[in-house]
């Protein structure tokens, strides 16, 4: 089984996916990831963090892969000591002392969540070679074989148009999609964290048959020893 994850609001949005693509819901990402049935899971959140001594630099390379109009949705993750930060001032200053500018309020914003998969993987090192960081923009861009797609995934022309791309790897993805939306959606999960977690799982699947894709990070590993690597 392989599993895509993307977070929204109220928790973290899961699609697992082999003959069937099953969508749930879940909490905190403890409860995801006890399970011992993933061959691989990839995940849209930062993971391996930057300090005093180590720099991120992943980020810059993972927005050169994207077309132009979706380079935006990448922004610079956050240092470890402004992820654990008590509030966004402090963020800010302690991202100034770290890598020299301020944390935008974006990257602050989902804070909590890379501090939750940060500290999971931390305390859990076993999982350290199944979970990885993934992008659905880049996933998608190469699901579509390197088009750019048209439209918003915030639009229903949006939506449309990654169904039909799921679609191409899985017959029922307009079914799943919208099931589960109307399933979750008083949880707050929106449509395009269904489409994003879905195009996850998807290239969680197809990682090895197409040629493991990876954007690499010199050195592989942050002060914490855990690896970096954008898998799609």
């Amino acid at each position: 089984m392989y599993l895509g994850v993307d977070g929204f609001i109220n928790g973290w949005c899961c699609s697992s996916f082999n003959e069937e693509m099953i969508i749930s819901i879940k909490p905190a990402v403890e409860t995801i990831f006890i399970d011992d049935k993933f061959v691989r899971i990839l995940i849209d959140i930062p993971i391996g963090l930057s300090s005093i001594k180590f720099k991120r630099k992943i980020d810059y390379d993972l927005r050169k892969l994207l077309p132009k109009g979706r380079k935006n949705s990448v922004f610079n993750a956050p240092s470890r000591i402004s992820v654990y930060s008590k509030n966004y001032h402090e963020a800010k200053m302690n991202e100034l002392c770290t890598n020299g500018k301020s944390i935008s309020i974006q990257s602050w914003n989902i804070s909590n969540k890379i501090k939750e998969v940060d500290e999971f993987l931390c305390l859990n090192p076993k999982f350290l070679n199944l979970v990885h960081e993934s992008h659905p923009e880049l996933c998608f861009y190469y699901l579509n074989q390197k088009t750019p797609l048209s439209c918003n995934k915030k639009t229903n022309e949006g939506i449309k148009e990654r169904i039909e791309i799921l679609n191409r790897y899985y017959n029922n993805s307009h079914e799943v999609l919208y099931e589960s939306f109307n399933k979750y959606k008083k949880h707050g999960l929106k449509k395009d964290d269904i489409a994003d977690a879905m195009a996850l799982s998807i290239s969680a699947k197809n990682w090895v048959n197409n040629g493991k894709r990876t954007i690499e990070h010199h050195p592989k590993i942050d002060e914490k020893g855990i690896p970096i690597g954008i898998y799609f």
